[in-house]
């Protein structure tokens, strides 16, 4: 329990002094900017799926990631973007993929703030690398749709076996929004992994993407509840037309922070493993020494 609050001190207290709710802001400016062109080739790939209902398929996972209001403003994107995704993608698939990394630029400069890394990679290398990250995320996530998609064919499958038909309206949303929290750890844990520039045998990331997903998904759900019961009308009231958008970038701005959150509850782990460690080497020498 010592530990534990000792742990929430250290994190809290790097918050402060990394000003990391500013690096929070600047990555949910860096996601907004990679929003458009990422639907462009997340739409594009959706298409290719030996599944039908791609689109309504990419709705649905999304629907257990974002909050209602936010998912609003995509499906109006979705619906701008698939009649024309095509001449979109004649703009060159290199150069939306280029695009749509930079919210990969902006997850690779906020992580290496959290870790405090003196000396970042060079520039081609960040951007190679933001690109490649963005690929991963977009797999990931056309993994994620098409198993949604499968559901039917789970229940097919599964009622040759056991009788599911009665209980699997039921059963199927908290199936998918188990999916899509593993999805969620997935992606946040690779980000870990290889974007900032440190090295992974120094460092730990499965706790600190454990901690950003629950953070996320709580946010979803929390967000949600509060936009629809509460701030609906306050925004409307103060914001007008841009009560949606506003909202919108409220939610990202949250998220960016819960992914901020994970990555510094990572460093301030190792920080408290260092300081163990260094501890229990000095009290050995005085040990040795008496």
């Amino acid at each position: 329990m010592r530990r534990t609050v000792a742990l929430i001190k250290l994190v809290l207290r790097d918050v402060e002094r990394k000003h990391l709710m500013l690096a929070a802001a600047g990555l949910a400016y860096y996601f907004l900017m990679s929003l458009f062109p990422g639907l462009v080739l997340l739409t594009a790939g959706v298409a290719y799926l030996p599944l039908q209902g791609g689109l309504p398929g990419l709705t649905s996972f999304l629907a257990h990631v974002i909050p209602a209001q936010g998912l609003s403003i995509i499906e109006d994107l979705l619906a701008t973007i698939s009649p024309h995704r095509s001449g979109l993608l004649s703009f060159g698939i290199i150069a939306t993929l280029w695009l749509a990394s930079i919210g990969g630029k902006g997850v690779i400069a906020s992580l290496d703030i959290v870790y405090g890394v003196n000396k970042p990679r060079p520039m081609w290398i960040n951007r190679v690398l933001a690109c490649v990250l963005t690929l991963i995320v977009g797999i990931l996530m056309l993994l994620a749709i098409s198993l949604t998609l499968a559901g039917p064919m789970l229940r097919d499958f599964l009622s040759t076996v056991v009788p599911v038909e009665s209980w699997w309206p039921r059963l199927w949303p908290y199936l998918q929004w188990v999916l899509a929290a593993l999805f969620i750890f997935a992606a946040i844990e690779l980000l870990y992994i290889l974007a900032p520039n440190v090295d992974p045998a120094q460092r730990l990331t499965i706790p600190g993407a454990l901690v950003a997903t629950a953070t996320w998904m709580a946010l979803v759900w929390g967000l949600g509840f509060y936009f629809h019961y509460f701030g609906t009308l306050k925004f409307y009231r103060f914001y007008g037309i841009l009560a949606s958008p506003i909202a919108f970038m409220i939610w990202l701005y949250c998220g960016a922070g819960a992914f901020i959150l994970g990555a510094q509850v990572n460093a301030s782990l190792r920080e408290q493993a260092q300081v163990e460690l260094t501890k229990n080497t000095e009290s050995q020498r005085r040990r040795r020494a008496s």
